[in-house]
């Protein structure tokens, strides 16, 4: 687009031809305004149904402004002399941007018939004569061409949106099946246990304490179930470093990140990021450091991330803190280790060691009755003697 616009900087030419051809004063000005014309509707065709605005609804609103172009590009050397023959390159260019591509090839051979007879007119001949008839029929399909890769490009783009959109849209009804799948069948146990602890409770009250703690394991359960179906929307290690960057630089610490390698298995990444998220946490919050180190070692079987920064320093253990706690039992989990405490040079250090087969995949729950099938035996147990 401005490439296009920057053309017209060889209207210099033409000018320094037309002041230096000794014409009268009056051809001089007639002939300055009908340069000043002619890149005023050169400019306006781009704005108006060239590049700037490539859809196809945009093209017959150019059109009049190219056939302009063209007129004038004839015109002016047939009228006013040869140092305007360049001009009909500028409307070639401009007609192909507002003519369907079909078109195009076949318009810029009329306009190089007509320049080659506009050329011969003003008895230019010569190496002069052939260059200005390849440009008048090479400038047209070059701008074609450059005009159908951008509205490729322009496709694209659109393309990649609506699979971007898709992905959301798709994931989104993921995780919509999967909470209904989850917290559906947890909560109408629970409720059918509440209702069969309320109605034991006053002749069986052992019974009633049992169902009590089925309920307290239920929801227990289905609180891990739905931990695990978020997880999968943590973001990914790379997210995470690009996010405490983006956190620390805001709070005008300096901050090296760990240079970018193959990718990790999804559940090193996960635990990686939560080491990202605390380490950057505690930065902000008590570290009062300027700069912050992250540095990622892969080993065959293993990946460890150390987390350093020149702050105050703490002598905290890993189970000191409640971040930390939480970092330590991910690790036991998870088979790795986890160090925290002062730096070598003062500051403090955050290193974890994950190894790169840590937390599989849980194992497939057997299929679980359905609740509504579980009422009849509510009901009988409620009826029938107490147990």
């Amino acid at each position: 687009m401005r490439l296009g616009l920057a053309y017209l900087a060889f209207l210099a030419f033409p000018i320094a031809d037309l002041a230096s051809s000794g014409q009268s004063v009056g051809r001089i000005a007639v002939g300055a305004a009908a340069l000043v014309l002619f890149a005023a509707l050169y400019v306006r065709l781009y704005f108006v149904g060239g590049l700037f605005r490539p859809g196809t609804s945009s093209l017959p609103r150019g059109r009049p402004y190219a056939y302009a172009l063209v007129a004038l590009a004839l015109l002016l050397p047939l009228v006013l002399g040869k140092v305007f023959i360049g001009l009909i390159i500028f409307a070639g260019a401009g007609v192909a941007l507002v003519l369907p591509p079909k078109r195009v090839p076949a318009v810029a051979t009329a306009l190089a018939a007509g320049n080659l007879a506009v050329l011969l007119i003003t008895h230019t001949h010569g190496s002069e004569l052939i260059t200005q008839v390849v440009l008048s029929l090479v400038a047209p399909l070059s701008v074609m061409g450059i005009r159908q890769v951008l509205l490729a490009n322009q496709e694209l783009l659109r393309a990649r949106e609506e699979n971007a959109r898709l992905v959301v849209s798709e994931e989104r009804l993921r995780f919509a099946r999967d909470l209904h799948d989850l917290l559906g069948h947890s909560l109408s146990l629970i409720v059918l246990k509440s209702e069969l602890a309320g109605r034991v409770i006053d002749r069986d009250t052992a019974r009633a304490a049992t169902e009590v703690r089925d309920i307290e394991s239920v929801a227990r359960q289905a609180l891990v179930e739905v931990r695990e179906a978020v997880s999968g929307y943590r973001r990914s290690f790379d997210e995470e470093l690009v996010g405490a960057r983006n956190a620390l630089q805001a709070a005008d610490i300096a901050v090296e990140l760990p240079v970018a390698g193959p990718p990790l298995p999804a559940p090193v990444e996960s635990l990686l990021g939560w080491v990202v998220r605390e380490a950057t946490t505690n930065v902000l919050r008590h570290s009062r450091a300027t700069q912050v180190r992250m540095r990622l070692e892969r080993g065959p079987s293993e990946v460890t991330l150390t987390v350093l920064d020149d702050g105050v320093g703490s002598t905290a253990e890993p189970g000191g803190g409640h971040g930390l706690c939480g970092l330590a039992e991910r690790m036991a989990v998870a088979g790795g280790a986890i160090e925290a405490g002062s730096g070598p040079k003062g500051g403090f250090r955050l290193r974890v060691t994950v190894p790169l087969d840590s937390a599989p995949e849980p194992p497939p729950r057997p299929p679980a009755a359905a609740p509504e099938l579980l009422r009849p035996a509510v009901d009988a147990a409620v009826s029938g003697p107490a147990q």
